[in-house]
């Protein structure tokens, strides 16, 4: 069985117009926005803006006039195909572990990014006093009294079909489906607001990925995700493209279509029970997001 830890937890889209986005996303889903990374825009060639979804989230990341005057890699992404899902990003219950496995699966290119955070105080306390480092692979999550902290690894997409990442944070990332737990990427204040809203009128979160490689055989990328994230996770021998998660939770690995996306191309949200449902199947963002019930 899965590590109950082991869940996708996060989808990425790149986005031309990040307010025009994020309002169609947010009005489609029924979830607010919770969090704009200071960070990120301090860099000077990214913005985001994150949408909670229960206690997974959906980050849309637009590149900034310095960006396009620079052509980064995401804007010659956003020239070549439009607006486009982006990155899968999965916790796991040990980072030190995952880091290493999934840094030696297909070509072995490796890191792209990774990054501890500390800051001092509790889940929902906010971001004062932030601490962060250039995470070095193979190390443990740091743990200190009376802080918070996390680890966020990615990885190149010829490896893993898209731009993957992997994440560890402590404390609370065991408790599902209601987590209040700590999660750097959505900042440190979206857990006061789910008590009152655990979700919207429409999704409870992310039910299922699917991910079209550019480079590499579908059921072999699957394998790769399977034998870097380990934790359990595992593949049906009927469905071999098929990688079980936590939480039900799967992650399908398809061919592209002719001329068509790569990357992540769909994603399945869980039907908010009891709730009218607005629709089956979205198109948004080059993305298809079909709503399925739960199991």
């Amino acid at each position: 069985m899965p590590d109950p830890a082991l869940r996708l937890r996060q989808i990425c889209l790149l986005a031309r117009d990040l307010e025009w986005t994020s309002s169609v996303l947010s009005t489609a889903f029924d979830a607010p926005v919770v969090y704009q990374d200071p960070r990120m825009a301090a860099g000077g060639s990214l913005i985001n803006t994150h949408i909670r979804l229960g206690d997974s989230f959906l980050e849309t990341v637009c590149p900034t006039d310095l960006a396009w005057q620079q052509s980064t890699t995401q804007t010659r992404l956003l020239e070549r195909h439009g607006d486009c899902g982006y990155m899968a990003i999965v916790q796991v219950p040990d980072v030190a572990v995952a880091s290493r496995l999934m840094s030696v699966q297909g070509a072995g290119i490796g890191i792209v990014s990774g990054n501890w955070n500390v800051c001092p105080g509790s889940p929902g306390s906010g971001l004062a006093g932030v601490k962060s480092g250039r995470y070095v692979l193979g190390e443990p999550l740091p743990r200190e009294p009376g802080a918070i902290s996390g680890v966020n690894v990615q990885y190149h997409p010829r490896d893993f079909g898209t731009l993957a990442e992997i994440e560890e944070n402590w404390p609370g990332q065991d408790v599902f489906p209601r987590n209040k737990g700590a999660y750097f990427p959505a900042g440190n204040r979206w857990q006061n607001g789910v008590d009152a809203r655990p979700h919207g009128g429409v999704t409870t979160g992310f039910a299922a990925v699917e991910i079209a490689p550019r480079d590499g055989d579908p059921e072999e990328v699957c394998r790769r995700w399977m034998n870097g994230l380990g934790a359990g996770c595992s593949i049906d021998p009927a469905q071999p493209t098929t990688l079980r998660l936590a939480g039900e939770q799967t992650m399908r690995f398809v061919n592209p279509e002719p001329g068509g996306r790569t990357g992540v191309v769909g994603v399945d949200l869980w039907a908010a029970p009891g709730a009218y449902r607005k629709f089956d199947t979205l198109h948004i963002c080059g993305v298809k997001w079909t709503l399925v019930e739960v199991s």
